[in-house]
């Protein structure tokens, strides 16, 4: 094979091919930790809502309106469920 067709064969690869990308391995340590860290705090901040939102059921139920502390508790259930797919979530795609 001459210098000329080892040539033509480099240029015409496609570039990026074969590439698998990863993070440094200190980046992803400290970038879990903070994932770990900010799921911590969701989740704290979920619990105090569903307090709140038992407190404001209880309180509405006495007045005779609900509607709102269900929405309320569908919102922090939403909140909690994406709070919990996230991490998964975020790791996978490290």
């Amino acid at each position: 094979m001459s210098i000329s067709t080892a040539t033509y064969f480099v240029l015409a690869q496609m570039p990026g091919q074969n590439i698998q990308p990863q993070a440094p391995s200190e980046f992803a340590t400290k970038f879990d930790r903070l994932l770990n860290l900010a799921m911590y705090i969701g989740i704290g901040v979920a619990i105090i809502g569903v307090i709140v939102a038992g407190a404001s059921m209880v309180l509405s139920r006495q007045q005779g309106t609900s509607e709102e502390a269900t929405a309320m508790a569908l919102r922090i259930g939403i909140g909690s469920m994406i709070i919990g797919g996230a991490a998964a979530i975020v790791a996978a795609m490290l």
